[in-house]
């Protein structure tokens, strides 16, 4: 599309200065061919500026200091200046809207701004000001207005079909309201094994151009949905829909662009339909997980079969069993066998396969949170399944996620408590200037009651890698060697016959006597008290 010429002006008017900001920056005004010539704080600032500019469109709040937005247009009225206003307000108030429509304003848009509206109201304005005698951008604000038209057309916002008669017999659309079909192209994907469209900009004016004339003797209509997406839209032929997905991917063959994933919804009624054979396009795009070898979906694929797990029948119990054992060949045989259940019709809802999915991790994640839960989440996120496209990655991101997550729990926990000598003893076996750092972290600070995340930070490690690093340098958990260097604390301390064994306790860590009790006689194999009275 060619640089727009700047033909129009603008002035804008709030006396919130954020929202006089905001405003001002969420209108590409450049990109329109506008031109702001003032922003105004209040109202007598507002109707200078107008006086002084005579702008196209004035956007202007309706409640401002010392004269309102309605009174501004009231005057500017009355001096003969034909700017076309568009009012903002914080209240939803018929009255109000009323009031401003007899003072001529273009519109009423409610505060917070919806961006996309406001995007309307100008295209609109600009469009009207081009038919009377300022042509060289017409065409783009013609173009601007259709694009929202489809966009709430597939969005279930255009509710009356009188407004696509309107639509269709004003803009010369070549599409009828009619029986018709949606073609979704998702333009996210690398299929032609070069880079993907994340890694290079899409030239979608280009490619658009070359769909119409592709399908030039066709009923139908392509545009830009997002950054991601293509639509289309076609009037029942007799070309089958297959046979114009297959031409969708012609064109960017020979344009030597990665291939769309296509997705073909049902043919409904009329264009007020098309809601509904859009969303059914997006679901059978989806069903990729089944198939990466294909780039056309049709609605025939999405399943209808009732599903026969439900969230409740999860036993997740056995996994925990397997992660606590670091059993690795348990952990892949229940992921394979809840996949398998998973799989009760060959290609079940996408949605309900992640649904299962993230409910067995988040269980999972749930069950270890009360003592790691910050070590877990950065092993692996539930909210990371949705990134994979194919159902061999989900398969290999449960095993892989939960293996890691037993190597962490056994570098942490691990299954016994050694004594202290052999724990000081292996661990200065293998010392390196990691284990070295962690260790005087540890000596230094043991009484600071230190976490994982604590040591792991001194030497620039995540906690789960920290922890399984220390595990096979030393060979040793992680909790085990903290325990030993807070029960030698403790030792050194108590032979000290005043010291209170209470005071000693909470330094290290225990709120209780029973707990502290335990873990030193594990380590030392005597009470805390039997062992200072050695000492009185």
């Amino acid at each position: 599309m060619e640089q727009p010429i700047m033909q129009f002006s603008a002035v804008l008017a709030d006396d919130e200065i954020s929202i006089l900001k905001g405003l001002e920056d969420a209108v590409d005004w450049a990109a329109l061919g506008i031109k702001v010539v003032s922003l105004a704080r209040n109202g007598k600032e507002a109707l200078n500026a107008i006086i002084e500019h005579k702008p196209d469109v004035a956007i202007i709040d309706i409640k401002m200091p010392e004269i309102s937005g309605l009174e501004v247009i009231q005057r500017i009225r009355d001096s003969g200046i034909q700017t076309d206003f568009i009012i903002l307000s914080g209240y939803d108030d018929f009255s109000y809207a009323k009031e401003a429509i007899r003072y001529g304003a273009k519109a009423y848009l409610l505060k917070p701004l919806n961006n996309l509206e406001l995007y309307d109201e100008i295209y609109r304005i600009c469009l009207e000001r081009s038919r009377h005698g300022r042509r060289s951008n017409r065409s783009m604000y013609q173009e601007k207005l259709n694009l929202d038209f489809f966009n709430k057309l597939v969005d279930s916002k255009i509710l009356e079909p009188g407004i696509i008669r309107e639509t269709l017999k004003s803009t010369g659309i070549h599409l009828n309201d009619s029986a018709c079909y949606v073609c979704a192209l998702l333009c996210d994907q690398d299929g032609s094994g070069g880079q993907s469209l994340d890694e290079r900009e899409i030239p979608f004016e280009a490619v658009l151009e070359k769909l119409d004339k592709e399908f030039a003797q066709e009923k139908h209509i392509f545009w830009k949905y997002n950054e991601r997406q293509i639509i289309g839209i076609f009037n029942v032929s007799s070309m089958i829909p297959f046979r114009t997905a297959m031409r969708c991917l012609e064109v960017f063959r020979d344009a030597g662009l990665p291939l769309p994933l296509i997705g073909l919804g049902d043919t409904v009624s009329s264009l007020m339909e098309c809601s509904y054979s859009y969303n059914r396009a997006m679901t059978a795009i989806t069903y990729q997980l089944y198939d990466d070898s294909s780039r056309i979906f049709t609605y025939e694929a999405i399943c209808s079969t009732p599903p026969t797990m439900n969230l409740s029948d999860i036993d997740y119990l056995p996994l925990v069993q397997y992660i606590v054992k670091k059993d690795f060949e348990g952990i892949r045989t229940y992921c394979s066998e809840f996949i398998d259940k998973v799989l009760y019709v060959q290609m079940p809802p996408p949605n309900y396969v992640f649904s299962l999915c993230y409910t067995l991790f988040h269980r999972i994640e749930q069950e270890f949170s009360s003592f790691s839960h910050e070590e877990i989440t950065e092993i692996a996120r539930a909210q990371d399944l949705y990134q994979f496209k194919r159902l061999q990655q989900i398969r290999e991101w449960l095993v892989n996620s939960f293996c890691q997550l037993s190597e962490f729990i056994d570098a942490v926990y691990g299954y016994a408590t050694p004594k202290y000598a052999s724990a000081q003893k292996t661990a200065s076996e293998a010392e390196d200037d990691i284990i070295r750092t962690a260790k005087e972290f540890i000596h230094s600070n043991i009484t600071n009651h230190i976490k994982i995340e604590d040591i792991a930070r001194q030497v620039h490690l995540s906690p789960s890698y920290f922890a399984i690093y220390f595990k096979n340098k030393t060979n040793i958990n992680l909790r085990d060697y903290l325990l030993t260097e807070k029960m030698e604390y403790a030792r050194r301390a108590l032979m000290n016959p005043s010291t209170a064994i209470s005071d000693v306790a909470y330094a290290v860590g225990y709120g209780d006597y029973r707990s502290f009790s335990r873990a030193f006689k594990n380590v030392h194999g005597i009470t805390p008290s039997d062992f200072q009275a050695k000492y009185r």
